[in-house]
Parts: C-alpha cells; structure tokens; sequence
C-alpha cells in the first residue's frame, strides 16, 4: 500500500530547511506539485504544530506533519522528505528531526489502512536508519517496495 502511495516523485532528499516551519513546507509542496492538495493545506499542517507541539515525531528523528482532513486534501497521501541538517523545533524544547513524511487526509476515516502500513514501516529499522542517514533517494524508493 505504502509503496504504491509515496512514489519516488513525492520524495525528497538531502533538503535544505532553516527550521521546522521550511521542513513543513517541503513536505507540502511535494504534495502541492503532485496535485495532491491544495496549497492552503501546507498551512493547516503549520497551525497544526503551533496549536498542539511536535507531539507528531513518530520515532525518534521521524515527524509525521500533517493538517486537518477536508477539501483541501484531494485524496489520501504522503511526501517524504529528508534533510541535509537536523531541524530544531526551537519553540518546542529543542526536539530534533533528520525527516518528515507529510501526510494529507480527505476525511477522519478512509485512510487508515495507510496508517497501519506507515506503522509497520516505522518498525523497520533499516529503513529508519537509511532515512536518518542520508539515504540516497533510489534507495528510500526500493525499500518501499516491500510496503
């Protein structure tokens, strides 16, 4: 399921960002680029952080930005993005990411059997140690083959 949703053009590697707000855009922007959602969600996933905290670092290094469902998300889907630096929320006791998925919602329901898989493919830790670690992106890519 994973492998068919977050396909090699909604990830990005090695990006620059100057702090967790850039990171949340990337992330959208994939999204926007691939006709995914609108523009406006990018900003859903930013007040979603500002009004709640990163409690959305999965795993330890590992974000999961994402914004409220509804008509802004075209339908259900995910970026991933990986950073050149970590990304320091400093507004949040300094927490610290090296990646982000980016994930939009159409409604509270219907992407759930995505969830699962993205669950299961967090237990991975040869993946998570390739997305912390500068994994190029045909690698990211051919590992998501197994999801």
């Amino acid at each position: 399921m994973i492998k068919d949703i977050l396909t090699e053009d909604l990830i990005l590697t090695d990006a620059d960002a100057k702090d967790w707000r850039d990171a949340v855009r990337l992330c959208g922007e994939l999204l926007v680029d691939q006709g995914k959602v609108n523009e406006a969600f990018i900003q859903t996933m930013i007040d979603v952080i500002e009004t709640y905290g990163p409690y959305m670092i999965l795993v330890e290094g590992v974000a999961f930005f994402h914004g409220k469902p509804g008509s802004d998300v075209k339908e259900a889907c995910l970026s991933l993005v990986t950073f050149k630096h970590k990304i320091v929320f400093d507004d949040f006791e300094n927490q610290e990411i090296d990646c982000a998925f980016g994930f939009g919602a159409v409604d509270s329901d219907s992407h759930m059997a995505m969830i699962m898989s993205l669950a299961s493919l967090l237990q991975d830790t040869e993946f998570i140690n390739l997305i912390r670690n500068h994994g190029l992106k045909a690698e990211i890519a051919a590992m998501l083959k197994k999801y």
